[in-house]
């Protein structure tokens, strides 16, 4: 529970004396953003490379199941044309999101050899109920970093979302998989290898402080997500925390962070920690190889196979959300935190969508669940 203090504790900007680890490829700093933007640089790409997954998670953003795994997906070549345009860019990492499960993707292994051939590090998604030890020696030692799927403590909470039994043994058969692969031995403790994802909601917001705790403990990332409205989640929006609620739930991790472990952050960003400001530094390629600022932009006008990544970056829309501190409407215009914070774009523009307004409007709304008030 936090304290009787923490509106006070936090009625000023904090002073970061001990920021937390950061997970490698996958966190920029503020700084590093805006330069990459000023100078019409990538830092990442984030890619789909296939919709086939073993699990069938209730909050799935992408309506990853196996009834659909045969719905087109780009060529493999495309994949890899797309990641050496992105490495021309100045992209350093390359943040394999699978759509599905991306260890199941034909060409995985390749695609990880690839990136890593080309001196960037890959970041990989994963359910890691696939997690061999073989596959964690070969992730490992292929520069890449694993973020795998932790969603409770509690097997029963864990199998229920992902609506498989066995699902919690096999993420954690995994986990020691990766352990014993080397993960486990941080040689530089500020920029970690290894991260645990957890889908917040109202079914597992009261265990956020274990996963928490276990991830510090573990010297393992984590990243915290908030449900978005979209796949099946458009039908869980009611579990979806209130404003008040992540408010609570974000103070007090801070608490324990400034407690046991002495780290130190601003609690207002959508990647509590590490920030999100990739709409500046990023692209998103769709398993159709349509290109989004983000996931949670749901805007898919601009195709790999009729623009190159330097055209898309210069189109409209994706300079509008490049320059995007101009166009902020409402608290996230007047913020101080402009620097670091601009709010999570993608649950700004599913608002303003919801609200009749138009893509290029909706996407410079105030982001409804930051609870700070300028």
């Amino acid at each position: 529970m936090a304290s009787e203090h923490s509106e006070e504790i936090h009625s000023q900007k904090p002073v970061i004396e001990v920021e937390p680890p950061k997970l490698k490829g996958y966190c920029y700093s503020p700084d590093e953003a805006w330069k990459a933007r000023d100078k019409q640089e990538l830092l990442s790409i984030r890619i789909e490379t296939s919709l086939r997954c073993n699990l069938d998670c209730i909050y799935c953003y992408s309506l990853s199941a196996h009834e659909i795994w045969s719905q087109r997906e780009m060529e493999y070549t495309k994949i890899l044309d797309v990641i050496s345009q992105a490495h021309e860019l100045g992209a350093r990492s390359v943040v394999i999101i699978g759509g599905g499960e991306p260890t199941l993707y034909p060409h995985f292994k390749k695609l990880i050899k690839f990136i890593d051939s080309n001196g960037m590090t890959s970041v990989v998604f994963t359910n890691n109920t696939t997690m061999t030890r073989k596959l964690a020696k070969y992730l490992y030692s292929h520069n890449t970093s694993v973020i795998f799927k932790l969603d409770s403590l509690r097997a029963e909470t864990q199998d229920y979302f992902a609506r498989r039994r066995g699902t919690y043994e096999l993420i954690m058969k995994g986990y020691q998989n990766l352990k014993d692969a080397g993960y486990s031995n941080v040689k530089d403790r500020k920029n970690l290898r290894l991260g645990a994802s957890f889908v917040i909601n109202r079914l597992n917001i009261a265990e956020l402080p274990y996963l928490w705790r276990f991830c510090r403990k573990n010297s393992v990332f984590p990243n915290l997500e908030m449900m978005v409205p979209h796949g099946r989640a458009r039908e869980l929006m009611y579990l979806m925390p209130t404003r008040e609620e992540w408010k609570k739930a974000k103070l007090d991790l801070l608490e324990i962070d400034r407690r046991e472990f002495g780290f130190d952050w601003l609690p207002f960003t959508p990647l509590i920690g590490c920030g999100c400001l990739q709409v500046l530094y990023s692209l998103y390629l769709t398993v159709k190889g349509l290109i989004r600022p983000c996931a949670g932009i749901e805007v898919d006008f601009a195709s790999v196979s009729t623009y190159s990544l330097k055209e898309i970056k210069n189109l409209p829309f994706f300079q509008l959300v490049r320059n995007i501190e101009l166009h902020l409407k409402g608290k996230c215009f007047r913020c101080v935190y402009n620097h670091e914070c601009i709010g999570c774009r993608g649950m700004a523009f599913s608002a303003g969508i919801e609200e009749g307004k138009k893509p290029s409007e909706a996407v410079c709304e105030e982001d409804p669940t930051c609870f700070y008030t300028p």
